[in-house]
């Protein structure tokens, strides 16, 4: 039975195994004895003289016996006991300590280079750098826990972003895990000048990969596809689990998540339709964040009047859509009429390309069109057939055979209407008043769907310019409000949801930017309810450059900065020669900093004086 020759290390007579902080513990049988890693590296006599593969990690058996017997006869300062095998590395201090002592005495060893080590009096510190704001709570980077913001032996800071502070244990454990190619800082992620940092703070850094990348078969799961059909009810006669080359049974997967599959005939698909989305992912994914497809088009600039001018052109530009034959219906729940002469110069396309360039380049909401509409052209809301309600006023037909109230009065309306009934397949005998519901299903779908296939198809296919369609059935209860609900009136609210504020990191100037923030608040509110000279709408254009917030949003976001008085430490010159200013550009609005709200309502108007002056010069 084999036994080594001490309980622990044969440097420091410890037995603890962790090798983040002690390094690896290697056992040798043959030579009966263990030594921990960092113990072999910091100690004075003994030098790595062989190959990597020879002894242990090159330090040959002979040099580590005789290192043994070497430091037998040095006393640790820490514990007062013999095998101190690590000594200060400044020539005229004599301390001598085991490994782990050292660490407890808050010495320092250094993992590069000669591998030296200084005690507590002589280890290397950290220094603050001017300006560091220590008065908000400090957390460790890593483990999140709160820490004073006090530098010392068990507590590091980031040499570059001098935000990022560290427990020494969580610090060299991050090190282990992470390895010389991927430690750096958690929140700045520098790597050269942290490595440097760390090194000389005595943390040691592997030379390998991340302990995640060594891990054998860790990512073999990437390697699978999925291959199963998910649907509700499957139709394949194969089973689930087959997936055909293509055609109808060939399983697609989700375009979002990719582990949810379904066999095209399955989820009522086209036999050529790539992309697909699951349920889950759809609603997972409804209603968060801005529409997606603004990520992915630049919005060309322009002068200052350039942004009015597109607004003013797209706004006109969607009323003309409104009111053109392809539409019937009230206002604001419009659906596609059937145009014959649409049809053949295929008007439908061409409104649907309309619609999308209208949205996606800053155009207002499209908001007119009906549920019915929406819903057959998005399926949304989702397997939910269209009744009699999604009728609209100039299709009575639906409406009164939903109406009436004996077998008589059904029968009388059929008469009337036998040609188009004949023509919608739904010109049957009627036995009984219980039949009326199945007759009014038919008939809406012959007339919502059927007749419509052609021009709902075309419409579709005009949404799809710049990815409009296909983004809208990701999103569909986000892009309800766009195409189904008329844009509501501007609030103080919703305006104030346009800006972020910048404030400054000076305490003085930023007490100061709170209350103007106070101020412009209130502002809006007076603005909303009429107490000003100046409109909500007036605000929007000085600040913005837009006349009405586009479906998509602005941008860029805009933004609030704010303008101090040169005399900041006088009160009485806060409000002298302030006006608010606006950078359209970036749509940035500069707020003038007031001691008062009056002063700051006088100061903000007076854009609105200018702008009135000018326009009365120029007509003159």
């Amino acid at each position: 039975m084999f036994c080594v020759l001490f309980p622990g290390c044969a440097l420091c007579r410890f037995s603890d195994d962790d090798p983040a902080l002690f390094g690896e513990k290697v056992t040798l049988k043959e030579h009966k004895l263990s030594v921990h890693y960092f113990c072999l590296l910091t100690s004075c006599g003994v030098y790595q003289r062989g190959e990597e593969n020879e002894g242990v990690f090159g330090f040959l058996v002979d040099d580590i016996k005789q290192e043994i017997r070497r430091s037998a006869r040095l006393m640790c300062f820490v514990c007062k006991k013999k095998g101190a095998c690590v000594g200060c590395n400044v020539r005229s201090c004599r301390k001598m300590f085991h490994f782990p002592c050292g660490r407890k005495r808050m010495s320092v060893s250094q993992f590069t280079g000669l591998f030296p080590s200084y005690c507590r009096d002589h280890s290397p510190v950290q220094t603050l750098c001017g300006g560091l704001d220590l008065s908000l709570p400090q957390s460790c980077s890593i483990c999140l826990d709160s820490m004073d913001p006090v530098l010392s032996f068990s507590i590091l800071k980031c040499p570059s972003c001098h935000a990022s502070w560290f427990h020494r244990d969580c610090v060299q454990h991050q090190a282990h895990s992470a390895g010389l190619f991927f430690f750096r800082c958690t929140l700045c992620n520098n790597k050269e000048n942290f490595q440097e940092e760390m090194l000389r703070m005595g943390i040691y850094i592997p030379e390998r990969d991340a302990s995640w990348e060594l891990e054998a078969n860790a990512f073999s799961e990437l390697l699978e596809v999925y291959n199963r059909c998910d649907a509700l009810s499957c139709l394949c006669e194969k089973g689930r689990a087959h997936s055909a080359k293509s055609g109808w049974f060939e399983v697609i997967r989700c375009r979002l998540c990719g582990s949810t599959g379904t066999h095209r005939r399955c989820s009522e698909l086209q036999v050529d339709t790539r992309d697909w989305a699951c349920s889950e992912c759809t609603q997972a994914t409804d209603g968060r964040g801005p529409h997606p497809f603004t990520d992915e088009i630049t919005f060309p600039s322009s002068p200052r009047g350039g942004d009015l001018a597109r607004q003013n052109f797209l706004k006109l530009l969607v009323q003309q859509i409104q009111n053109c034959v392809v539409f019937e219906g009230p206002d604001g729940a419009k659906t596609l009429a059937l145009n014959s002469q649409a049809v053949r110069e295929d008007l439908y396309f061409d409104v649907g390309c309309l619609l999308a360039l209208s949205l996606v380049h800053g155009g207002p909401p499209v908001g007119f069109f009906s549920p019915a509409l929406y819903q057959c052209l998005f399926n949304h809301p989702a397997h939910q057939p269209v009744t009699v309600g999604h009728m609209t006023p100039d299709t009575p037909l639906s409406r009164r055979i939903a109406e009436a109230e004996s077998l008589e009065e059904l029968r009388e309306v059929m008469a009337a209407s036998c040609d188009f009934l004949e023509v919608a397949g739904c010109n049957r005998p009627i036995s009984s008043l219980e039949e009326r519901d199945a007759l009014v299903e038919d008939l809406v779908n012959f007339t919502v769907i059927t007749r419509m296939q052609l021009p709902l198809q075309r419409f579709r296919e005009g949404l799809q310019t710049l990815g409009v369609f296909d983004q809208v059935q990701l999103f569909p209860a986000v892009f309800f409000e766009v195409f189904c609900e008329a844009s509501d009136h501007l609030t103080a609210q919703t305006f104030g949801r346009l800006f972020t504020i910048a404030f400054s990191e000076q305490e003085e100037k930023l007490n100061r930017e709170t209350a103007v923030v106070a101020f412009w608040r209130h502002f809006l509110l007076e603005c909303e309810v009429g107490r000003s000279s100046v409109s909500l709408q007036d605000l929007l254009r000085f600040s913005t450059g837009v006349q009405e917030v586009p479906a998509v949003g602005l941008r860029p976001a805009p933004s609030i900065s704010f303008l101090h008085s040169p005399g900041l430490q006088e009160e009485d010159r806060m409000d002298e020669g302030l006006f608010p200013q606006s950078h359209l550009e970036s749509r940035r609005l500069l707020l003038p900093v007031s001691s008062s709200y009056q002063n700051f309502k006088s100061s903000v108007e007076q854009f609105k004086v200018c702008e009135d002056v000018i326009s009365s010069m120029l007509v003159r």
